[in-house]
């Protein structure tokens, strides 16, 4: 291949992953304009952060997902965001009861905050030059609410 055909390619590959992300941030803006957020509250988190809450935004917490999460982890948390995809890291899938149940509060809290790197998990950027330490606590719970609460055992038929 001769050098002006690799730098067409390359320019077609740049504008393609640049116009992709604008394509994604506008769709992200757009859902969370447009989307209705669900009234039902966390069921696993709620105590738990309760000292540290000041009667926090549900929606400021989504918008927040949705900015800073949500090119890694997706929009419904599943770890399919199109960024870990590029980078081939494997993303968090917060859809994932045990996972998600598997990560005290505080390490959701710490790994966001400072990043994942000192923590073992690389890729992960720190936010907490971006975030406040309430926002961040709302991110938390909002990210435990996109798993589904575990299930309860059924009790077994009784003798009639």
């Amino acid at each position: 291949m001769n050098s002006l055909f690799r730098c067409r390619l390359l320019f077609v590959v740049i504008s393609s992953l640049a116009v992709g992300y604008i394509v994604h941030d506008l769709a992200s803006a757009m859902a969370l304009r447009f989307r209705p957020i669900p009234a039902d509250a966390t069921s696993t988190v709620g105590a738990v952060f309760a000292a540290g809450s000041e009667g926090g935004s549900r929606a400021s917490a989504r918008s927040n997902y949705l900015w800073k999460c949500a090119t890694c982890h997706g929009d419904r948390g599943r770890g399919d965001g199109w960024t870990a995809w590029l980078f081939r890291l494997k993303a968090g899938d917060f859809t994932n009861p045990s996972s998600t149940q598997a990560l005290s509060d505080d390490s959701l809290f710490q790994i966001i905050k400072h990043g994942g790197a000192s923590l073992g998990k690389p890729g992960m950027p720190s936010w907490g030059h971006e975030l406040t330490d309430q926002e961040i606590r709302e991110l938390v719970i909002y990210i435990r609410s996109l798993a589904p609460p575990p299930k309860q055992p059924q009790p077994r038929g009784s003798a009639h």
